[in-house]
């Protein structure tokens, strides 16, 4: 059983599905793919949409009544991929955020691509204290996580976990990306394997691609180990987290003065 806890299939309200039929071909191919349960994470407060709790939670029940009238056999779920921001901390403590699970002990947490917000450990600190985890969304895609491995392996040791983006993984996305991920992976430093699905051709689920690569670079027992990941975080249970292994720090840039 596949559970895929990162989406954007709920239809015009993000950049994702624009249409009832493009989330009716989404959700098809996720089932091709052999996803059973599927959470909806629209972007929230990224600077371009505000995806509130209420409204998310309305959204999916009414695309899990299309799934069933389609003949679709796919589960779906609320939930939201949040933008660091000022305000996570006050929407939080208002009620306005969704989490991966029904416990609300996971939530899916998204940096700017270029940066680490600076408020970042503070956050997250007083999260992680209250019994809260926050999970990275595609760190692997960051630049200043992929840069600085040492960045992500600190937020790891604080008590985070990390999410690799599936079309990253299995090449869709470039070589580069693929490095990335690989080097998360080997640091034991990313957590579940999700697929970000927005299009069908541009952002598509590659979800078995990335499986396949997975179990032939690090075998049967780390696909198992992602795939279960997933079930607990869904779940709202512990994740038996690997330790990670520290990576070098990467060496100071150092000018000459002539």
């Amino acid at each position: 059983m596949i559970i895929d806890l990162h989406s954007h299939l709920i239809p015009n309200v993000d950049d994702g599905a624009q249409t009832i039929e493009q989330s009716l071909e989404l959700a098809r191919q996720a089932v091709n793919e052999g996803v059973e349960h599927m959470v909806l994470t629209p972007h929230h407060r990224n600077g371009a949409y505000l995806n509130r709790k209420n409204d998310v939670i309305r959204y999916a029940k009414n695309l899990q009544e299309q799934y069933e009238q389609a003949g679709i056999n796919l589960k779906v779920y609320p939930s939201q991929e949040i933008r660091l921001t000022e305000h996570f901390l006050d929407d939080l403590y208002n009620g306005d955020l969704l989490s991966l699970d029904g416990a609300g002990k996971y939530y899916l947490i998204e940096f700017p691509s270029d940066r680490v917000p600076s408020n970042t450990n503070e956050v997250f600190q007083e999260l992680i204290s209250a019994g809260i985890t926050p999970v990275i969304a595609h760190p692997e895609r960051n630049h200043e996580l992929s840069s600085d491995l040492h960045l992500l392996y600190e937020l790891v040791q604080m008590g985070c976990l990390s999410q690799i983006t599936t079309s990253s993984y299995s090449g869709y996305y470039g070589e580069t990306l693929v490095a990335n991920s690989q080097q998360m992976i080997q640091h034991n430093l990313a957590h579940i394997l999700a697929s970000d699905v927005h299009h069908m051709k541009h952002r598509p689920m590659n979800v078995q691609s990335a499986f396949a690569r997975l179990d032939q670079e690090y075998g049967q027992e780390t696909v198992q180990y992602y795939k279960d990941n997933a079930r607990n975080i869904f779940n709202g249970d512990k994740v038996n987290k690997k330790k990670p292994i520290e990576p070098k720090k990467p060496r100071k840039k150092w000018f000459r003065l002539f």
